[in-house]
């Protein structure tokens, strides 16, 4: 059965919502919005009705992974490159892999998955000996 309202869309592409998704997380790290003022942003910028934790979600799933990696290497944008975007998205699978006491993630995301239960320094350990045998780390 389908809803009575008609699913809103974003303005934004994939890629616009990751790399919104992307400067809103670090904004927020690095103290130049608080949790309040990045969901602000984020529902301004993506047109739906986001927050951080929305935001962590999207950037540790499927669609934000492939629209990082879709970035050309030389990308930048406001200072950022390629590489803390995809910084971010592990930063956001590792939260919602590990955040709750209870152990459940906050999203079913397979990245996520990926990081459960480890410090992001023993994913990129995995993921760096899964490289050199030609397996490859997920972002």
């Amino acid at each position: 059965m389908r809803g009575l309202f008609p699913k809103k869309k974003s303005r934004l592409s994939p890629q616009g919502k990751a790399i919104a998704a992307a400067h809103a997380l670090l904004d927020t790290m690095e103290g130049h919005l608080d949790e309040k003022a990045a969901g602000r942003w984020l529902r301004e910028e993506v047109g739906l009705q986001w927050s951080m934790l929305t935001c962590l979600q999207y950037l540790s799933g499927k669609e934000a992974l492939g629209a990082l990696k879709a970035l050309p290497n030389d990308w930048s944008e406001r200072g950022r490159t390629k590489q803390h975007l995809q910084t971010a998205s592990i930063l956001a699978a590792h939260a919602v892999g590990n955040v709750r006491q209870d152990g459940r993630m906050l999203c079913a995301s397979d990245f996520a998955h990926e990081l459960r239960g480890k410090t992001v320094e023993q994913w990129l350990a995995e993921a760096s000996n899964g490289a050199a045998s030609g397996a490859g780390p997920s972002v």
